[in-house]
């Protein structure tokens, strides 16, 4: 799948005319197979689209370490209409909120898609910041803005996000020639989710020592709990790119 999309955007690549009946539900399927691009550090695959009156974006992630991150601590996509690598405004999303019910999570559990799925549909918040008319702090996912959002996990074990936001909270118009700055962000996890891993690892490392002296197959260790991949839950992964508006399909 990697050598079907391009790796790297480069400056002034257009965006892509929204697909025809785009339905922002996290299942991206109405967008083309493979998404456009691929980054390589924050393991995302995307694609930016618009029609006349909205900006709209797509990211699959098939990295597990990226998905807790996902999960957890959200995306934030970021614009910035002069092409400055420099945020003015942005959305993070998925964001549980405080009212949303809460997910029994088990080991069992855990690394299953029908867990995954249940964390992403509880997701009821976006924060936003710096648009246009619209006052920084949390909104509900249904709002009365416009601003759709949503995230799933599809057949494959990719976690999917897609998000559409009206042009005239970016500062933008469908006539904007110039190059679009748009920044990628993967949250990190904060310092309570640091803690609980770190114990989970040592619970784990104790529960698979315990095995060994009874002469019992230890557990396996989930994917993302050591090595490089523990250490990268608590770092944001982010990446800049340009892009140009499109006016027709």
């Amino acid at each position: 799948m990697l050598f079907s999309v391009t790796v790297n955007a480069q400056d002034e690549d257009p965006n892509k005319w929204a697909p025809a009946g785009l339905k922002i539900d996290g299942k991206a399927n109405e967008w083309p197979k493979p998404l456009t691009f691929y980054n390589n550090d924050a393991k995302l695959f995307y694609t930016i689209a618009n029609d006349s009156s909205n900006l709209y974006v797509v990211i699959s992630s098939p990295d597990k370490v990226s998905q807790m991150k996902i999960m957890r601590a959200g995306f934030t996509f970021s614009v910035n209409p002069t092409g400055k690598k420099k945020v003015v405004s942005s959305i993070t999303f998925p964001l549980l909120g405080e009212e949303a019910p809460e997910v029994v999570e088990s080991q069992n559990q855990r690394n299953s898609v029908e867990w995954q799925r249940s964390i992403l549909q509880n997701a009821k918040q976006i924060s936003v910041e710096g648009l246009v008319g619209v006052p920084d702090g949390v909104l509900p996912v249904k709002n009365d803005k416009q601003i759709e959002s949503a995230a799933s996990m599809d057949d494959q074990g990719n976690v999917v996000c897609e998000l559409s936001i009206p042009l005239q909270y970016l500062g933008l118009t469908i006539s904007n020639d110039k190059p679009i700055a748009y920044r990628f962000k993967v949250n990190p996890l904060n310092r309570d989710d640091r803690k609980a891993k770190e114990k989970e690892v040592k619970d784990r490392m104790a529960a698979m020592q315990a095995a060994e002296k009874e002469g019992k197959t230890p557990p396996p260790m989930p994917a993302g709990l050591t090595g490089p991949g523990m250490e990268n839950l608590f770092y944001p992964k982010d990446f800049w790119t340009r892009q140009i508006m499109v006016t027709h399909k």
